[in-house]
C-alpha cells in the first residue's frame, strides 16, 4: 500500500479541515488543562463535544501506525523468522548429532567390557546401512568390508550378544545373515544345564523375531527363562557368545524331542551399530 497517497486522501478529504481544527483545540485544551491543573465550565464543554472527535483521531493514528508497520517491516520480520527457523534447525542438528555420539559411546563402554571378558577376540566396527528382514530372510547390510579385516562367515555381535554371520561381503560393504533367518544354524547349548542343542531359524518365527532350539532330548531339564549361548560347535561361531533365553517349550512333530521357542538376546529390527570378530585366538597359543 502507497501511503503518500493515502496521506493525499486524508489531506483532500472534505472533513480534513474540521479534523484538523479539531485536533488542534483538542490539543489547547491538553495542554491548558496541564497547566492550570483544572478545565473551566467551557473547557470541560468543549472537551466534551470533542471527546468523539478525539476518539476518531486516536483510532486513526494507530491505524496508519499499524498499517505502516505492517507494509514496512514486513520483510523485517519474515527475514528474523527465517532467521530463527534456521537456528532451531541448527541447534536439532546439534542435539542429534550428540545424542548420536553419547549412544556410541555407550556401545563402545559395553563392547570393551566384553572385549576384557573375551580377550581371544579381535573386533571391527561397522554401521547397519540396510536391512531385509520379511518372512523370506533376515538379512543386515552394513559399512565394513574385506579392506576393514573381514572376511565371510565371521561373526557378528552386540555387547548384548550373537547378530549372525557374515554371508557376502565387497570391499566396503557386507551382508550379514542373522539368527532369525531360516538359513542360519549353530550349535547351542542352555547354560544352567550344560544340555546342547542346536540354534536355528524358522520360517514361522522369523516374523516374530524369534528363533528355536531344537534337538532337546524328551527329559531335557530345560525352563522357561534359561539362557542359551553358541557351544562353539560346528567352527562358525566362537564359544560363549549369548544367542538368547526360553520363552516357551515345544514337542517336534515326530514326538521324539523337545524344542524351545528363543527370545534373542539381540533385538534385530532396531541395530543401528554392530561388532564383527575378525580374528580369535585360540587360549593357550
Amino acid at each position: 500500500m502507497d501511503l503518500r497517497k493515502i496521506w493525499n486522501k486524508i489531506v483532500h478529504a472534505r472533513c480534513f479541515p474540521a479534523a484538523v481544527i479539531a485536533a488542534v483545540v483538542c490539543v489547547v485544551l491538553s495542554v491548558y488543562t496541564g497547566v492550570s491543573g483544572e478545565g473551566s465550565i467551557v473547557t470541560r464543554a468543549v472537551g466534551t463535544a470533542l471527546l468523539p472527535a478525539q476518539r476518531a483521531i486516536t483510532h486513526t493514528a494507530v491505524h496508519v501506525a499499524d498499517t505502516y508497520n505492517k507494509y514496512f517491516k514486513y520483510d523485517e520480520l519474515v527475514a528474523e523468522n527465517e532467521s530463527l527457523k534456521q537456528q532451531v534447525a541448527e541447534l536439532t542438528g546439534q542435539l542429534e548429532d550428540a545424542q548420536a555420539a553419547v549412544n556410541e559411546n555407550k556401545d563402545l563402554r559395553e563392547m570393551l567390557g566384553v572385549a576384557e571378558r573375551n580377550t581371544e577376540f579381535t573386533y571391527a566396527a561397522a554401521e547397519v546401512i540396510g536391512r531385509t528382514l520379511d518372512e523370506w530372510s533376515s538379512v543386515l547390510t552394513i559399512d565394513a568390508g574385506s579392506a576393514d579385516g573381514l572376511e565371510k562367515n565371521d561373526s557378528v555381535v552386540t555387547a548384548q550378544g550373537m547378530v549372525g554371520y557374515v554371508s557376502s561381503l565387497t570391499e566396503h560393504s557386507a551382508q550379514v545373515t542373522t539368527i532369525l533367518d531360516s538359513n542360519m544354524s549353530a550349535g547351542a547349548r542352555l547354560v544352567r544345564t550344560g544340555e546342547i542343542a542346536v540354534a536355528q531359524g524358522d520360517y514361522q518365527l522369523m516374523t516374530d523375531g524369534k528363533l528355536k532350539v531344537s534337538y532337546l532330548s524328551r527329559d531335557a531339564d530345560v525352563v522357561v527363562g534359561d539362557t542359551v549361548q553358541t557351544s562353539g560347535s560346528g567352527g562358525l561361531f566362537p564359544k560363549g557368545l549369548g544367542i538368547g533365553t526360553v520363552e516357551s517349550i515345544q514337542t517336534e512333530s515326530d514326538g521324539m524331542s523337545n524344542y524351545a521357542i528363543i527370545q534373542p538376546l539381540v533385538d534385530i529390527s532396531s541395530l543401528t551399530r554392530v561388532y564383527i570378530i575378525t580374528e580369535t585366538t585360540v587360549i593357550g597359543e
